[in-house]
């Protein structure tokens, strides 16, 4: 299931049509991104911690985005997120970026994802053209135009 390539961006995103469409517009859009995509809560933890069907990634470096759904099966995006943000200061995963990628406008989940650790809050619009043109900026702004420490 592992390709041993670094993995660029995590989409965890459980609609199928809303996955398949992010991958497609990161992809044509970034030059040379490796996107990995999951269903589920579960499998993107799996996918972080080098669990289950992603054991070959031990050792391997953390994406450098995560785009993630707050409503999901399995851990839903809060879970996922405390996960992240507990671990030990000096794991690297702790350095990603998170962005969330979600439908609610409930101003209680944009509040809790940033208190929760989120970098980004961006509502999913309703059009797909406006869908495309804010997947596409998002990636773009996090992978090429941000700057991380290595």
């Amino acid at each position: 299931m592992w390709n041993d390539e670094p993995v660029d961006i995590l989409v965890v995103e459980d609609g199928e049509n809303e996955r398949a469409s992010i991958v497609e517009i990161l992809r044509a859009s970034i030059p040379d991104v490796n996107v990995v995509a999951v269903c589920d809560g579960t499998e993107a933890l799996d996918f972080l911690f080098a669990r289950g069907d992603w054991t070959a990634r031990v050792g391997a470096e953390p994406p450098r985005l995560i785009l993630l759904d707050l409503a999901l099966p399995g851990a839903d995006g809060f879970s996922i997120l405390g996960q992240i943000r507990s671990l030990d200061a000096e794991n690297t995963l702790t350095l990603t970026p998170v962005v969330i990628f979600s439908d609610s406008q409930d101003t209680r989940n944009i509040e809790k994802s940033y208190r929760c650790g989120a970098n980004s809050y961006i509502m999913k619009p309703l059009s797909f053209s406006d869908f495309k043109a804010v997947v596409k900026s998002v990636g773009q702004y996090w992978m090429q135009h941000n700057r991380i420490f290595c």
